[in-house]
């Protein structure tokens, strides 16, 4: 059995059991989530990291918030999940933030119901620092980077970024963009090659949205170093 699955059966309820309990309390079927392998690397990273301070943008069920807030709560020095979703209310129902409650994870959660682009700034100006991001909003090249241009500004050297739905052509870019653009090394964390569900990925793939089935995991990137380029620097990407 997982052990994240042992340490938040909410977890095992939302991927397993393909259920979700609305803030109403209503039970409702689950349709979008991240995965086991991508929530247990998650867990894990974040138990092994033990960041202070954590940034994830988009929740849908929760998944990736329950697996970040489990660690954080195992942890237990006081780590603190920011989450950024402007639709969890009206558009998830409140899902996650069911989920979290009923977990009994709310003392290590911030709630952000605005868009990235308001709260990002604020996150900003505040001048808090973070140590990690979960990066899982809106799909498009310019807000893919638009959410790691923020999150590159507060993050502390040594933090670690992360992009799920990397097979998504404009996700893939932001990516080549990072890499190209700043310091940051990809580090592995065990997730499967082939980690996405197959029906999903099928799907996917007929539509013309991904690349490849074999692109679909989140990939991680930690920040090396404070370095930005000169203004007048253009590298292709």
């Amino acid at each position: 059995m997982s052990k994240l699955f042992k340490q938040c059966p909410i977890v095992e309820e939302i991927l397993i059991g393909r259920t979700a309990q609305t803030l109403k309390g209503e039970k409702i079927s689950v349709h979008s989530d991240i995965g086991l392998a991508h929530a247990e690397a998650l867990y894990e990273t974040i138990l092994r990291t033990r960041p202070s301070l954590v940034i994830e943008i988009g929740m849908a069920f929760g998944v990736a918030s329950l697996s970040i807030l489990t660690a954080l709560r195992e942890i237990n020095q006081g780590g603190k999940l920011l989450s950024v979703d402007p639709l969890q209310t009206p558009d998830w129902k409140g899902c996650a933030l069911a989920s979290i409650a009923r977990a009994g994870l709310k003392e290590w959660h911030e709630m952000h119901e605005d868009y990235d682009y308001k709260v990002l700034p604020r996150l900003l100006e505040s001048g808090r620092k973070i140590d990690f991001a979960y990066i899982d909003g809106w799909h498009t090249f310019d807000y893919t980077l638009l959410d790691w241009w923020y999150v590159d500004k507060m993050l502390k050297t040594g933090g670690i970024a992360v992009f799920n739905d990397c097979a998504w052509p404009a996700v893939d870019k932001a990516i080549k963009f990072v890499l190209t653009h700043r310091k940051y090394t990809e580090i592995e964390v065990g997730i499967p090659r082939q980690s996405q569900r197959k029906k999903k990925l099928l799907a996917a793939l007929s539509l013309g949205l991904l690349k490849s089935p074999l692109d679909g995991r989140d990939r991680y990137f930690r920040k090396d170093s404070d370095w930005e380029p000169k203004w007048d620097f253009y590298a292709p990407f």
